[in-house]
């Protein structure tokens, strides 16, 4: 644990992580009620194993719809297992990461029909093996086993999207930090500021067309007038490199006639003035004015520590969590936001957590970005697996949608991964570092891109036609039930 862990938040987190997963024996219990009264009322061995097949299409609704809501955590998606096997994943270009899903249980499934019927079978383990059912059993789950490598092998996925191959390139270079960001926010900001200073200097020696620097990678609202010593550093900086930066910075904004107020603001209370506070990304560009700086607010806000879910219908949670490294009470974003550096690129930035919602990230694909930007400070994970996972995730967007990214991390791991998922000048955790890499710049778009909801959607339609169909075959088999005994 990081010396001065708000160790509240830290339990919090675990709480989080186990409640969310106690959530997925959801679809479990449907499946089981399912089955159940599909088999009394069609009883019979076929039944018992058709019925298994229902799983893959529960538990592939269960996690889309799972998605959707402000309390949601798709971290836990039954796809996210398979980001180091890249030759497998290819295909969710066209299903996304829900078909990695379907797939990993429809084989699952698969084996434990083979299992029980050899369970069963006749004359030993010696006879299993001639059994016509279970070799053929067999002979099909090693197809569905294989037949992503084949989608790859066959679409030439390797060749294509690995490396820049022929693309327009961007050179980048992303700044790894290292802060502690339990100290970060009781830290002299002058000399936070400065040392940045120093690492932009170090950036610039690398020749790069744009420096990126990652998630509130400065504790105080970077483009509000009262700062504004500190924001001219930055500033000068980039006038003098000629080069443009991405920066990570809470955000303030003050509504006025021409900013619509959301219903759970907050209010100065001896000016009455109304405000609210985000999670930004700005791009600050040499020779631009402050007021035209292209900024994004983060829209997928973490439950609990970034902001509570419905508070706006429910205002009572408002202020129900506040922690003391000034996370909580972030507002919403407003829109997905494309940024552009002059004329030479358009990028999207997802900010941390936003990276694992599939569907709300090729949204910024489909607007225009030619390449994709992560920010994040998974420094509250240390080196726990949690690190790992995060930046894993990241290969799935990257497949999904054909981009390359750029993911930069304060304390690790930040790269950059190319549209195949291979990653590139990965940093270790915990380490102050800058790499540099191109990215290529893409215009295509996937079958996936702009069609994410349709797989799921496809999924959800025949989960529910098993579930009413499976309600009536239960309601049918008590009745019958209920009249045999009546008479």
């Amino acid at each position: 644990m990081r010396e001065n862990a708000d160790k509240f938040l830290i339990i919090g987190g675990m709480v989080t992580m186990i409640i969310h997963c106690a959530l997925l024996s959801i679809p479990l219990a449907v499946y089981y009620i399912l089955r159940k009264s599909f088999i009394r009322k069609f009883p019979g061995r076929l039944t018992e194993i058709l019925t298994v097949f229902i799983l893959p299409f529960i538990y592939v609704t269960f996690e889309y719809l799972y998605e959707l809501p402000e309390v949601s955590f798709p971290w836990i998606i039954a796809g996210n297992a398979f980001t180091t096997a890249i030759s497998k994943i290819q295909f969710i270009e066209i299903t996304g990461v829900f078909g990695l899903s379907f797939w990993a249980v429809l084989v699952s499934c698969m084996l434990y029909v083979i299992f029980e019927l050899a369970k069963k079978h006749e004359g030993g383990p010696s006879r299993i093996f001639k059994s016509r059912k279970i070799l053929t059993l067999l002979a099909i789950t090693i197809v569905l086993y294989i037949a992503p490598d084949f989608y790859s092998v066959f679409t030439l996925a390797r060749e294509k999207y690995s490396g820049t191959a022929s693309e327009r390139k961007l050179k980048i270079a992303v700044i790894q930090p290292n802060i502690n960001p339990w100290k970060k926010w009781g830290a002299k900001q002058t000399e936070l500021v400065n040392d940045y200073a120093g690492m932009l200097i170090n950036a610039d020696s690398l020749k790069s067309e744009l420096i990126i620097l990652p998630e509130t990678a400065v504790p105080f609202h970077l483009l509000d007038d009262f700062y504004i010593q500190k924001y001219l550093i930055f500033r000068n900086i980039i006038d003098s490199l000629k080069t443009p930066l991405l920066i990570g910075t809470p955000d303030i904004v003050y509504y006025n006639d021409s900013i619509t107020v959301k219903k759970d603001y907050k209010e100065n209370k001896s000016s009455k003035e109304k405000y609210d506070t985000f999670n930004s990304a700005v791009l600050i560009q040499p020779g631009e004015p402050k007021i035209s700086h292209q900024k994004y607010a983060k829209i997928k806000l973490v439950i609990g520590s970034e902001r509570m879910p419905y508070q706006e219908r429910i205002p009572v949670l408002k202020n129900m969590v506040k922690w003391s490294v000034g996370l909580s009470s972030f507002q919403i974003g407003w829109d997905t936001t494309i940024f552009r550096i002059g004329d030479k690129a358009m990028f999207n930035t997802a900010i941390c957590y936003e990276s694992i919602y599939p569907e709300f990230f090729s949204k910024f694909i489909d607007k225009g970005a030619e390449f994709c930007v992560i920010i994040t400070n998974d420094g509250w994970w240390g080196k726990l697996s949690g690190t790992h996972q995060h930046n894993q995730f990241a290969v799935l967007r990257a497949v999904e949608n054909r981009r390359w990214i750029a993911r930069c991390a304060n304390t690790g791991i930040s790269c950059f991964i190319d549209p195949y998922g291979n990653m590139y000048n990965e940093t270790a955790i915990n380490e102050k570092a800058i790499i540099t890499g191109e990215v290529g710049l893409r215009n295509e778009k996937t079958f996936y891109t702009l069609h994410p909801s349709l797989f799921p959607d496809i999924i959800t339609a025949i989960a529910g036609i098993l579930v009413l169909s499976g309600t009536v075959a239960g309601i049918s088999s008590r009745k019958k039930k209920s009249h045999e005994i009546q008479t």
